[in-house]
């Protein structure tokens, strides 16, 4: 059977969450006993872009610096997942058809690579500046123009801070399933595994830093969440941690007699083993208002 194909993206340069869309939507279908296989283009991934194979489903054959940081990402939160990149998504698909045989493809980041057919079209728009300024860079933040919209098939609103559809993008939104999701914390992670809520982080002062699209608002959701931000530093996105950096951020921490060093998910990937254990890292999942919705929406659109 032709597997079926779902594409998660945006039509922004970044920030609206697709990473951590991708993995809720992977582990979906994984505990559905689907054998799901993401493609990612692997941006920033020393490996260069061809196809690669970050995860075959069992292990985990690539990390940074040779791995990109959001595959190799989606691959440590996505047990069971065959992750492979590669700036052809076709080209990787037509080697996972060859090699693995998967049920499903989801295409990570994939809105914009119209070369490789779909199913389904779903796309994140950032509930609080959908379109932004409507320009597309280099005269605007996003990567087309806002008819663009039209092509999705669900639209996800994320970032929502309620249930109401932006009035810049009804026109935009018309007649497709509407949904809105948020970010959810659920911790701080330790580098040797253990989940520290919000309580056990009182009274520990901490450096905040991020290397992601919208570091300020991560530092934000720290703080929103009870994390004792005492210093913080932005990065930029896709950041490279080389030794030179780490020792300033440690430096800093040591000098303010800090508890702890906190980072995205994605940023302490990047970070070497042999001095993960002086960082952690806040864990987070998607919270969609209606997922029963959303995901029958889905099941009815490719079954």
């Amino acid at each position: 059977m032709t597997p079926k194909v779902i594409s998660v993206g945006n039509i922004s340069l970044g920030g609206t969450g697709k990473t951590p869309f991708t993995i809720r939507l992977t582990n979906y279908f994984l505990s559905q006993g689907k054998k799901v296989c993401v493609l990612s283009r692997g941006y920033k991934g020393k490996i260069g872009l061809e196809t690669n194979v970050i995860s075959d489903g069992e292990n985990i054959l690539m990390k940074p610096p040779l791995a990109a940081d959001e595959p190799y990402m989606i691959a440590e939160n996505c047990k069971g997942a065959i992750v492979i990149t590669g700036k052809e998504r076709a080209d990787s698909a037509a080697y996972a058809m060859e090699h693995f045989r998967p049920d499903l493809f989801i295409l990570d980041d994939g809105f914009q690579h119209k070369r490789m057919h779909r199913d389904l079209d779903i796309l994140l728009l950032d509930h609080r500046k959908p379109i932004s300024t409507g320009l597309p860079f280099p005269f605007g933040y996003l990567r087309e123009f806002p008819k663009g919209i039209r092509r999705a098939d669900i639209i996800v609103f994320t970032r929502a801070d309620n249930t109401e559809v932006p009035s810049n993008v009804v026109p935009l939104v018309k007649d497709r399933p509407v949904f809105f999701s948020n970010i959810e914390f659920k911790g701080i992670r330790t580098a040797d595994g253990r989940l520290l809520s919000a309580e056990d982080m009182q009274g520990k002062r901490c450096l905040g830093f991020a290397g992601i699209a919208g570091g300020g608002r991560f530092l934000a959701f720290l703080y929103e969440n009870g994390i004792n931000i005492v210093k913080n530093r932005q990065f930029p996105d896709h950041m490279h941690y080389c030794r030179k950096t780490l020792d300033k951020l440690e430096d800093i921490s040591e000098h303010y007699k800090l508890d702890m060093i906190i980072t995205t998910q994605k940023d302490f990937v990047k970070i070497p083993e042999d001095r993960r254990h002086k960082y952690a890292y806040a864990e987070i999942d998607i919270a969609l208002n209606d997922g029963e919705g959303f995901f029958r929406e889905i099941a009815k659109r490719i079954d």
